[in-house]
C-alpha cells in the first residue's frame, strides 16, 4: 500500500506524511477536510504530504477499525513523530509547523513522491 512505503524506513528524505486513518464503515472525517484543503494550498511546494487511508487495508491499523473518531499520524524518514486522536485543528496545525522541512521542493521531487492528496481504501 502506498501509505506503508511513504510511512516506512525507505520513505523519501524530510517529507512529511499526514496520514488521516478511518474506519470504512463512516469513511473520512467530513468536518476537517476543508482545513485540510487549506492547508495543503498553503504549504504548496513544501516537502508535506496528505493521506487518507482506510483501516481496513492493513492489520497494524485493526485497531481503528471499530472507532468512528478519525485518528491522524504523522510521518518524517519513515518514523512516526505524532498521533491526533480524533479531530484537533489546532494540535494538527502545530505539528506540521513543528515538523516540516523548510525550503521548497523542485519539479523532480513532486514527480518521484507523487501528487498529496491521495486516498486508499
Amino acid at each position: 500500500a502506498e501509505w506503508e512505503t511513504h510511512t516506512e524506513q525507505a520513505a523519501p528524505k524530510d517529507w512529511l506524511y499526514v496520514v488521516e486513518i478511518y474506519a470504512s464503515w463512516c469513511g473520512p472525517t467530513e468536518a476537517i477536510q476543508s482545513t485540510l484543503k487549506k492547508l495543503y494550498t498553503e504549504y504548496l511546494g513544501r516537502r508535506l504530504k496528505f493521506l487518507l487511508v482506510s483501516a481496513e487495508i492493513a492489520d497494524s491499523l485493526e485497531k481503528y477499525r471499530l472507532s468512528s473518531r478519525p485518528t491522524f499520524m504523522l510521518f518524517k524518514n519513515g518514523e512516526l513523530l505524532e498521533t491526533i486522536d480524533g479531530v484537533n485543528t489546532p494540535l494538527l496545525k502545530k505539528y506540521i509547523a513543528d515538523h516540516l522541512t523548510e525550503g521548497i521542493i523542485d519539479e523532480d521531487e513532486v514527480e518521484a513522491v507523487g501528487e498529496g492528496g491521495d486516498e486508499e481504501d
